[in-house]
């Protein structure tokens, strides 16, 4: 090495020793903002290994995968337990406004100081040269969430994947309790453009029981005898056939029993509102009613995944009861999810951002449409922008249509697609298409246009939700 780069390399270590939280972690590989996947599992657990395996001293983690409904389930989950008693740990992905929001307990998010101190401790195990380790935004985060989880002694760690699953930084647990959502299409680029190869990448995070090594043999001898009588569940929904399939097989193998949560509950809906859903629940954990404060008819099978965890963890003798399960569904929060962030005017935002949740958005903006007004027609504006690997053929194609008029916009983030190319895509389907130069240009635009029988949808993609906050805020002072 030369004395320049050896100089060039200490003062890139002492300007990132330096650097604050966000800047520090803005600083590593992140996917979410860059174009590509190259991922190594196993570095990366041989970096766990060396801050003394974190993970491993987790209890009880659930890890949820899937193409929709991941966010949703795993905060149904963590309000039910936190209802019924239990110190639990959330990791979830990606955030909205702060990246601290990914990292929480009992609903209240790590610190800057807590995430300052654990960057101190994952520093020195990096190789800011080769990035091997630690090398990328999320691991980074995920390695935090394992520190922090295991110094807080959390009872369960209830963690999101981020991408995929088999190769996900969050999947370097050997016991834990698999769930996977619904498995559509979405990130086709680096999953695969099949549904049954999107779903082997999604049963990945099924552990492998079959065998089990005693603590006196290292090396089995008889696998035969070492073979375990009992293995696993995995929680997942009646999914599309090819999906169904893969995970059967993937389960069959790894010595687990799959748990279709759609057979243990029935859930009736008695009523739709814009801030939720009235329902009547019947099945495995009794019957009662309750109303989740998620809006959408898609939720309900994410309720009833969430449902299906705590009915395993009561058979596995945890104290979960049917009035603490009905006070965590009702105080379950989870921003972005068809916010209402502005009632007069009517402005909601939602973060679909795939077919699947285009068309839970789609089903709900009947709804919104066929409130009574006074026997007026309720006017729908868009305003939309998308990450350039996303299939957007549904929302231009069904959503577009049924507004008044649709503005497109980019965020600040260099993954998402030109405002021009969502255009050349859509006008086919919608003649009254404008481009803005930002997400505060297309509010301040429609402003004068929105009455107490409109409403306007943000939604494409969660990097517009910063802006959308930062924009009503800054037009509410002027």
């Amino acid at each position: 090495m030369s004395i320049k780069n050896g100089i060039d390399t200490i003062l890139f270590f002492i300007r990132i020793q330096e650097m604050k939280v966000e800047e520090f972690l803005n600083s590593l590989v992140n996917y979410e903002k860059i174009p590509g996947y190259h991922y190594d599992l196993e570095a990366f657990k041989k970096f766990l290994k060396k801050l003394d395996s974190p993970h491993k001293k987790l209890k009880n983690v659930i890890l949820i995968a899937g193409t929709k409904g991941k966010g949703s389930t795993a905060t149904i989950i963590n309000s039910c337990l936190i209802a019924s008693g239990y110190k639990v740990g959330l990791f979830t992905s990606p955030h909205l406004l702060k990246i601290n929001e990914r990292i929480k307990i009992n609903n209240k998010a790590i610190t800057d100081k807590e995430m300052e101190k654990y960057i101190k401790i994952i520093k020195p195990h990096i190789n800011f040269k080769t990035r091997i380790g630690a090398r990328t935004f999320f691991e980074t985060l995920a390695t935090i969430a394992y520190l922090y989880f295991a110094e807080n002694k959390v009872d369960f760690a209830v963690l999101e994947v981020g991408l995929g699953g088999r190769l996900d930084a969050t999947n370097v647990f050997e016991d834990h309790i698999p769930v996977i959502t619904r498995i559509g299409y979405d990130h086709m680029n680096l999953l695969g453009n099949k549904l049954s190869q999107i779903a082997y990448e999604k049963a990945g995070i099924i552990p492998d029981t079959r065998y089990q090594i005693p603590d006196n043999q290292k090396i089995p001898l008889n696998p035969a005898f070492i073979k375990r009588e009992r293995g696993g569940l995995v929680i997942t929904i009646h999914q599309r056939p090819s999906v169904e399939t893969v995970l059967k097989k993937v389960a069959q193998k790894r010595n687990h029993r799959i748990v279709f949560a759609d057979e243990l509950h029935k859930i009736k809906i008695k009523k739709l509102k814009l801030t939720g859903i009235e329902l009547q629940i019947t099945g495995s954990l009794g019957g009662f009613e309750t109303i989740l404060p998620l809006p959408g008819k898609h939720q309900i099978e994410n309720l009833q995944i969430a449902l299906a965890v705590m009915h395993i963890l009561k058979n596995k003798g945890f104290n979960i009861k049917t009035q603490n399960i009905k006070k965590g569904i009702e105080q379950t929060k989870l921003p972005g999810r068809f916010e209402i962030i502005s009632k007069k005017p009517l402005i909601i935002y939602d973060v679909a951002h795939n077919e699947d949740s285009f068309r839970a958005l789609d089903d709900y903006l009947k709804l919104l449409c066929n409130i009574p007004l006074k026997n007026r027609r309720r006017s729908l504006y868009l305003i939309f922008g998308c990450s350039k690997d996303k299939d957007i053929n549904y929302a231009i194609k069904y959503i577009f249509p049924k507004a008044e008029e649709v503005i497109l916009v980019k965020a600040d983030n260099p993954r998402l697609m030109e405002p021009i190319e969502i255009y050349q895509k859509a006008k086919k389907y919608q003649k009254n298409i404008l481009i803005a130069g930002s997400v505060r240009r297309a509010i301040e635009y429609l402003m004068p246009e929105l009455k107490d029988n409109s409403a306007t949808i943000i939604f494409g993609s969660f990097y517009l939700y910063p802006e959308v906050i930062r924009s009503l805020k800054y037009i509410d002072s002027i």
